[in-house]
C-alpha cells in the first residue's frame, strides 16, 4: 500500500448527508457529497464526491477541492461532487467505537493535539472546531472510529489552524488567540 500525507484546513462547521428512515441500516456511500444508498442498479456506477474539505468563510460555503462558492447552505449541500471514483459502501451505524492514545503539547502560539492511530481514512474522518470547542471523528481500520469532544481551556483561531493525517497519527495544530500557557487542554 502506498501512503500519503495530507494537510487540510480545519472547518468551522460540519456537513452531514442525512439519510431517510427507509435507508436506515442499508449500505450508504461514505464519501463526502455522495450519500447514495446502495441498490442493485447503482452498485457499480461511478461515484461523484468531494475529495476536499467543506469551508465556511465570510458567509460563503464551498469545498476546498472545487471552489464553487455559495451563500445558500441548501445549495452547498446539493453541490455535485467534482471527483469521480468508486463508491465506498458502508453502513454508518456499523462503526465500532475504539479507544486510542492521544496527547497534547503547546508552544507560545500553538496547541497541538495528537491522536496515535494507524490506517486512518482521511476522506471519512471529520475535524470540527470553533474558537472554544474541538470535535474529532477519526475513522480507521475496519469500521473503527475514535471520537473526541471537548471545550478548550483557551481560545483558538480556527482559520489559522490545520489538521495533518500521517501514517501513524492525526495531528491537529491550533493557533492560540491569546499568548499564554494552558495548564490543560480541555476544561472538563
Amino acid at each position: 500500500k502506498q501512503w500519503y500525507q495530507r494537510r487540510v484546513a480545519i472547518t468551522a462547521g460540519t456537513v452531514s448527508n442525512n439519510t431517510s428512515e427507509s435507508n436506515k441500516g442499508a449500505s450508504i456511500c461514505q464519501r463526502k457529497g455522495c450519500g447514495k444508498a446502495k441498490t442493485e442498479d447503482n452498485e457499480s456506477e461511478t461515484c461523484f464526491y468531494h475529495s476536499g474539505s467543506p469551508i465556511f468563510h465570510e458567509g460563503y460555503k464551498y469545498w476546498s477541492c472545487c471552489q464553487k462558492k455559495t451563500t445558500d447552505f441548501d445549495v452547498f449541500l446539493k453541490q455535485e461532487g467534482c471527483t469521480d471514483g468508486n463508491h465506498l459502501w458502508g453502513d454508518p451505524s456499523s462503526k465500532k467505537e475504539a479507544k486510542c492514545r492521544y496527547d497534547w503539547h503547546q508552544t507560545g502560539d500553538t496547541v497541538s493535539f495528537t491522536v496515535y492511530v494507524k490506517n486512518v481514512k482521511p476522506d471519512l474522518s471529520t475535524v470540527i472546531c470553533n474558537p472554544v470547542k474541538l470535535e474529532l471523528e477519526i475513522r480507521f481500520g475496519e469500521n473503527e472510529v475514535f471520537n473526541f469532544k471537548g471545550v478548550l481551556n483557551g481560545i483558538i483561531v480556527p482559520e489559522k489552524s490545520h489538521v495533518g493525517f500521517f501514517k501513524t497519527k492525526v495531528e491537529v495544530s491550533m493557533r492560540k488567540a491569546e499568548f499564554f500557557g494552558w495548564n490543560k487542554l480541555t476544561v472538563d
